[in-house]
This record gives structure tokens, C-alpha cells and sequence, in this order.
């Protein structure tokens, strides 16, 4: 009787925090549920558990940065207005539509609520850029060879000419030589890089008759092919415009809050550590950029 006596009053302490003790116990939340909706202004994060509990945990960030788009970890401070978590338990299951309607469910109910009062909220991305030219490029350098402020990487016209990259490799580069991109003009310097790929004292992006942003179809000899790879017509028409270039992005994220500290009037609930999750593909998506020139 008396061990049972001692084991209810153990109990009755861990659960019971009217007078304001502060109570440090875990959530159950499978990292991999991790999902968001939202833009810029009003970005939503949450991780639903309605496996044993209709639970969740949610984080609403009121920055006006667009998120996801470089690698990286972002800090942001809990401060109850902009950035908010919450914790709930419902009276049934929760699904996404929740947290993502533009109209905000009546159901199910939400019986406890604990807000966030103060902690650490670290997002971190990892952020793939590729322009798809086959070359493989190494994403830690920062090689901008036209200075045009895309990294060579995920820049799909390396050299700035308005010839993209993947049509001045040539025919043996895309045949798998891909130790041998073309050099017209056999200076060493492959057309990709070249910003005068035929040697005429013209740059490739001024060989473009037309002014349509593309020396591809400016062609005076039929037999030889455009302009800019023919050292014998020099017509020059300054073009001081960019392109538009395109590069892929896919981006992976992972959510955690440190010193989190949970209220409800006077209870509080810690977690030195808690991980909301990591989601992949929160963008995965070709993205169209002209560069400033």
C-alpha cells in the first residue's frame, strides 16, 4: 500500500504544474512528417502525430526573406507575435488542411494549447543548383566566369556570349569526349569559356544581327554556319543585354527549435532540444533569371 501510496505522489508531481514548476518531458513526433505551407510573410511549419495522440507541433515565421532558396542554417528568435510555436492536443485527428486552409477549420478541437514563450528556432537548407550542361562543376568554387553573379555551376551560359553552355561543348563533348569542348578558334580557351569563339576581334554576344539576344541565328554564310563561329564575317552590333538563363533547384530542409520553452498560464513545458523534422523537395523547381548586366 505504502508503494503505491508513493508511486501515485511521484506521479501527481510529474504531471501537475498549477504552482509553476517547470516540467521537461518528450514528444513523440516522427521527424520524416515533417511539412510546411505558406510564402513569405507567413511561412508555416508543423509535424502532426494522430499515430497514439491527435498532437501537433507547429511554427509560424512572419520573416519576409524567401526561405529555401541557398544552403544554409537561419536563426529565428521566438518572440510570441511573428514567430510563434504551438503545441496542441485535439479531440481527433489533425490532417494538413489544418495548418495549410486559407480559411482556418473549426474541427477538431483543440484541447490544450501550449504557446511557445521563448527558444531558438534554426532552419536549415541545403540548396542543389544545376544548369544542366553536363559539365560537372564544382559546386564549392565560386567561379563566375562572366561575373554576371551566377556561379559557373548553375550558370547555363558560362561565358556570357548568349550562346548557352550546352551548345558550345560540340558534337564530341556530347558524344561522351567530355575531356575535349569545342575551341573554334583553337586559342586554348574552350567556346563555353570564350567570349570570341572564332578569334575575329568581335565578341561572340555582339555577332548577333538581329538584337534578339541569340548569335545562333545570325548566319551571312549558310554553308559555314552563324556568324560568331565564322572568323571571315566580323559584322559587329554592341548588345549589352543578357538572356534569359534557367537552372535547376532542389532544396532539403531540416527544423529544429532550441531552449524551447512551452506555456500554458502557469505551466510550462522545456525542451533543451526539440527537433521538428526534415522534409526534401520543399522546392524542386526550374528557376528563369536574367542577369544584370
Amino acid at each position: 500500500m505504502k508503494k503505491l501510496l508513493f508511486i501515485f505522489l511521484v506521479a501527481s508531481i510529474l504531471i501537475s504544474c498549477n504552482d509553476g514548476d517547470i516540467i521537461v518531458t518528450d514528444f513523440n513526433f516522427d521527424p520524416e512528417n515533417l511539412d510546411n505551407c505558406g510564402i513569405a510573410g507567413d511561412y508555416v511549419f508543423f509535424n502532426i502525430n494522430n499515430s497514439s495522440l491527435a498532437e501537433s507541433i507547429s511554427l509560424r515565421l512572419g520573416t519576409t526573406d524567401i526561405l529555401f532558396l541557398d544552403s544554409g542554417t537561419e536563426e529565428f528568435v521566438l518572440n510570441g507575435t511573428t514567430n510563434i510555436v504551438n503545441y496542441r492536443k485535439y479531440s481527433s485527428d489533425v490532417t494538413n488542411d489544418y495548418f495549410c486552409s486559407n480559411i482556418p477549420p473549426t474541427t477538431p478541437n483543440v484541447e490544450i494549447e501550449y504557446i511557445g514563450e521563448s527558444g531558438v528556432a534554426e532552419l536549415t537548407t541545403i540548396a542543389t543548383k544545376d544548369d544542366n550542361d553536363g559539365i560537372e562543376e564544382d559546386s564549392t568554387i565560386d567561379l563566375d566566369t562572366d561575373n554576371d553573379g551566377l556561379l559557373n555551376f548553375f550558370d547555363d551560359d558560362d561565358d556570357g556570349d548568349n550562346v548557352p553552355t550546352v551548345i558550345e561543348l560540340g558534337s564530341d563533348f556530347l558524344a561522351g569526349n567530355t575531356e575535349n569542348p569545342l575551341d573554334t578558334d583553337n586559342d586554348g580557351i574552350f567556346d563555353y569559356l570564350d567570349d570570341d569563339d572564332d578569334d575575329d576581334g568581335i565578341l561572340t554576344r555582339y555577332e548577333d544581327a538581329n538584337g534578339d539576344l541569340d548569335p545562333t541565328n545570325d548566319i551571312s554564310d549558310p554553308n559555314f554556319g552563324p556568324n560568331y563561329l565564322n572568323s571571315a564575317v566580323s559584322n559587329s552590333n554592341i548588345i549589352e543585354q543578357y538572356r534569359v538563363h534557367e537552372y535547376t533547384l532542389i532544396s532539403n530542409i531540416s527544423l529544429q527549435i532550441r531552449n524551447l520553452v512551452l506555456v500554458n498560464g502557469e505551466e510550462q513545458i522545456t525542451q533543451e532540444t526539440m527537433v521538428l523534422g526534415n522534409k526534401n523537395d520543399v522546392i524542386n523547381t526550374t528557376i528563369s533569371v536574367t542577369p544584370d548586366f
